[in-house]
């Protein structure tokens, strides 16, 4: 009773314990902003660096643990890069370390640092900026020179691993920031800003009409991406267009190998043509229709993918039951970048979460069509439900796990419901899935006809005829692509995933790179999403533990399973075949978890969650704009 969308919406014990909870929300929220900024700000040391550099690499800054010896978990890093000179990072409790290890690079490289400035509340900053500033600077090893002048520091690194170390003074402590009335004052500041932040917040999230208005924000954003951005700077634009612009003069899928597709094969020798999406056929008729407009395919087809994010959030905004379906399209700017520029997993993602509604939501037609004795509309309703269904089978493979999801949410329903079946409820869902598997029948077997029942071979052919030297199986393996088959090449799992990275890689590319991969941000951007999603995740996982009961805990093992086993296969594939670290291939999550917030939306610590879940919100703005926005490559330009 206590779950969203299924018997009961009004719950006594959601009632008794929501005063409580509100307090010790603002309780909570106080405790870890002012203790937060107590230790990270005024009991920290923040390190600020001027310097030139004609590589972009890593810049490591680590400092001793309470043996005195350096090591991975006591460390920051930043990304420096030519044509930007100032940096800064926050480090451990300078007034307790007489030393700090620096790491210019991990490649070969070139840099001055005209200056070095440590900063910590109650001591004075300790500034390296003339040539004997720099004596306390000294090679530990893997750099071949350094230079000191009046201008700073001259490093020339020829190594992976190069070190310095850099001595410290002994400083004394001018004030202590918790007796100096200054620092009290801040600190006080910080507790009343969090109270007043949090009736704020009490006050914007007291409904879920906040969930479409963020929407909007984000579709603003989608919008401007749509429009300055050049074309191909997106991953694989030009093929995903390519593929769409055929279809506007053909209905039929072609023959593989057929020479009017030449240009819509890919480095691989893969046209998206032979994927069996359905999305090109129908970008390929809208292109048709918008002919008349003489504009540019690209741009057509961009603007398609921003009317499909406008319709989900105007959905949102008209049908206060799917408003929760929104929320997991708001916590990455990945995912709005997706719909940006044109591609067939912006065309999946909105399928699929309209899918994902249909079976979960209270209010949705194919509720409506399995539970109610005399729904309005019905054969309205089995049509366009039958379509959906079509469309949802005809997605891209790694979709192929959020069928299974469906089909053990479904049991799931029924489990915790327990419908009464009868003959009209049991005829129209199957109505709806004969017109849904005749759609996706239909186009299955006019490609297979079309190319003699013999598509796989002819796809090998294809490959071997189009695919550049390093991605063709014609290609000796040890002259392929270092990251083809990297299994058979003799890499482990172990340093396939700590060397290579594939995890961290995939992570990232999952809340913020732009381009083909080259326009990121920082890493401390990437630790705050890490560490506050990681927050958001267990707020999720205690309240379906502590108040989800035995339902709630299957749901979450539903989804979650479902999801573990889609990173799994996806890192498989990576190893064995493709090393592809993107994170679009975790798409089909994002209906998963909409089905799990909608239905656990009554039980979550709001407090907590929608102060995390605004924060993540708030920090994908910014990277899309600091970082996406004002990278990518423009259009005219």
């Amino acid at each position: 009773a206590l779950l969203a969308g299924l018997k009961d919406e009004s719950d006594p014990q959601q009632r008794s314990t929501a005063k409580t909870g509100q307090w010790w929300g603002l309780v909570l929220f106080v405790l870890v902003l002012t203790t937060g900024y107590y230790f990270l700000v005024m009991n920290s040391g923040l390190l600020q660096l001027e310097l030139e550099t004609d590589t972009r690499t890593v810049f490591k800054v680590y400092w001793p643990n309470n043996a005195g010896n350096f090591s991975e978990r006591n460390m920051t890093e930043l990304l420096i890069e030519p044509g930007k000179s100032t940096y800064s990072v926050r480090v451990n409790n300078t007034a307790k370390i007489d030393s700090l290890r620096l790491d210019p690079s991990e490649k070969t490289a070139w840099m001055t640092i005209k200056g070095l400035r440590i900063k910590q509340w109650g001591y004075p900053d300790y500034l390296m900026r003339s040539q004997g500033d720099f004596e306390n600077l000294e090679i530990i090893s893997g750099v071949e020179s350094l230079t000191r002048h009046d201008q700073g520091v001259t490093l020339q690194i020829k190594s992976k691993d190069p070190q310095l170390k850099l001595h410290l003074p002994s400083r004394e402590r001018l004030f202590s920031p918790l007796t100096d009335a200054i620092d009290a004052a801040r600190l006080l500041s910080v507790a009343l800003l969090a109270i007043a932040g949090y009736f704020l917040f009490r006050s914007f999230f007291n409904n879920s009409y906040f969930l479409p208005v963020l929407g909007a924000i984000a579709l603003g954003l989608i919008v401007t991406m749509a429009l300055i951005s050049d074309f191909n700077t997106h991953p694989d634009e030009y093929v995903h267009v390519a593929a769409g612009k055929y279809f506007s003069d053909h209905t039929l899928p072609p023959k593989v190998g057929d020479p009017a597709i030449t240009e819509t094969y890919s480095v691989y020798g893969v046209s998206r043509l032979h994927s069996g999406e359905i999305i090109y056929l129908l970008v390929g008729k809208y292109l048709r229709l918008l002919q008349p407009l003489y504009l540019e395919p690209f741009f057509l087809l961009r603007l398609l993918n921003v009317l499909l994010f406008g319709a989900l959030v105007l959905f949102a905004f008209t049908k206060k039951d799917f408003r929760f379906f929104l929320l997991p399209l708001l916590i990455s700017p990945q995912i709005w970048y997706i719909f940006s520029y044109f591609n067939s997993d912006a065309f999946a993602t909105c399928i699929s979460l309209l899918a994902a509604y249909e079976l979960a939501g209270k209010k949705s037609a194919l509720t409506s069509l399995a539970f109610s004795e005399q729904p309005k509309h019905t054969w309205i309703k089995i049509a366009g439900l039958g379509l959906l269904l079509g469309f949802l089978l005809l997605l891209k493979q790694n979709f192929y796990f959020l069928y299974l999801f469906l089909f053990l949410y479904f049991l799931w329903k029924v489990w915790v419901l327990r419908p009464s079946w009868n003959g009209k409820k049991i005829f129209r869902l199957t109505a709806v899935l004969l017109i849904g598997c005749s759609v996706f029948a239909s186009v299955r077997l006019t490609d297979a006809w079309i190319n003699d029942f013999n598509k796989n071979d002819l796809m090998f052919k294809a490959r071997q005829q189009f695919a550049d030297e390093l991605f063709n199986p014609d290609t000796p393996i040890e002259k392929r692509h270092a990251y083809l088959e990297m299994r058979q090449r003799g890499t482990t799992l172990k340093h396939f995933l700590a060397a290579d990275r594939w995890g961290e890689k995939s992570f990232r590319t999952s809340f913020g790179v732009y381009g083909y991969t080259q326009y990121s941000g920082s890493f401390a951007y990437y630790d705050y999403v890490r560490s506050i999603g990681f927050g958001l995740l267990l707020t999720l996982i205690f309240s379906i533990a502590y108040r989800g009961q035995g339902a709630g805990i299957a749901l979450l093992i539903i989804s979650a399973g479902s999801a573990l086993l889609l990173i799994i296969v996806a890192c498989w594939h990576a190893w064995t075949v493709d090393f592809q670290a993107q994170g679009r291939y975790f798409l089909p999550i994002l209906p998963m978890a909409a089905v799990l917030f909608y239905h656990c939306q009554r039980i979550i610590f709001r407090p907590v969650f929608n102060i995390l879940f605004f924060t993540l919100f708030s920090l994908s703005v910014y990277n899309f704009i600091l970082v996406g926005l004002r990278d990518i490559g423009k259009y005219g330009m």
